[in-house]
């Protein structure tokens, strides 16, 4: 590795590169718009040198960028269900699991709030025949509802900048690259299908999820040049996506490489 840009390779990574922030109320646009408005302040998500203070920075390449909500749900991951087809099976119960009754009518005793997810709190480990079991708040479970457990989708707006360590809106300094929506009751996604198409095909078949249908399948990735920055923002809408952004935030990870 080189500490200067002298006798640099330009074609290959010179060291990796790797940045995580957490975006919750760097909020964009609006319901209709994915620019970014007057007042408003998107993550710095890298830095490529835009105050041009680095001799040893040659610019870079990002080739992966991933978002994981902070948050997750009780529907996400159920440690048991109750329905038609399980009716009667044995479970063992401890703090914290989550038992989604679908069905209602299997049961002996009626659920306390009917179909939705039961979460025990109780102190002591428990079991019995998932039917013959009280679910109910007065009875050692918690209850959401299944339209309470929904992660609804959000969506993450990225922007390029250069030549400026202060862009302002109004001057058009934030130039949108892309956008990724967080599909609802999703956790992560991966936005390498909303990256630019590289010159370089795919050399080998692999997992080519995500690449598109062209023929060659090329690579993606977004390149950056000394003195730009890459930014990223959760667009205002909905409920969630209010004024003061995605409560529950989210990490967006960007890896790739210094040249």
């Amino acid at each position: 590795m080189t500490s200067t840009n002298t006798n640099k390779q330009p074609v290959f990574v010179d060291r990796p590169l790797i940045r995580c922030v957490r975006v919750t109320n760097q909020t964009v646009g609006d319901s209709t718009n994915l620019n970014v408005l007057g007042g408003q302040s998107p993550v710095i998500l890298v830095d490529m040198d835009a105050s041009l203070s680095s001799d040893s920075n040659s610019g870079g390449v990002i080739d992966a960028i991933r978002i994981t909500r902070d948050n997750t749900n009780t529907a996400q991951n159920p440690s048991y269900a109750v329905n038609t087809s399980t009716s009667g099976e044995v479970i063992g119960l401890k703090t914290g699991q989550v038992v989604y009754v679908q069905e209602t009518g299997v049961c002996t005793i009626p659920p306390g709030n009917g179909v939705g997810y039961y979460t025990y709190t109780g102190t002591f480990a428990t079991g019995n025949v998932n039917t013959e079991i009280a679910y109910a708040t007065s009875g050692g479970f918690s209850y959401v509802s299944p339209g309470a457990a929904v992660l609804p989708p959000v969506t993450f707006v990225f922007y390029l900048t250069e030549g400026t360590t202060v862009p302002i809106p109004g001057d058009g300094d934030y130039r949108i690259l892309f956008s990724k929506t967080v599909p609802t009751n999703v956790n992560a996604v991966d936005c390498t299908d909303e990256m630019a198409e590289l010159a370089t095909p795919v050399p080998n078949a692999g997992n080519t999820t995500g690449l598109g249908d062209a023929s060659p399948l090329r690579n993606r990735a977004v390149y950056l040049q000394r003195g730009q920055r890459l930014y990223v923002g959760v667009q205002q809408e909905g409920s969630f996506n209010s004024i003061s952004g995605y409560i529950p935030g989210a990490h967006i990870t960007a890896q790739g490489g210094f040249y």
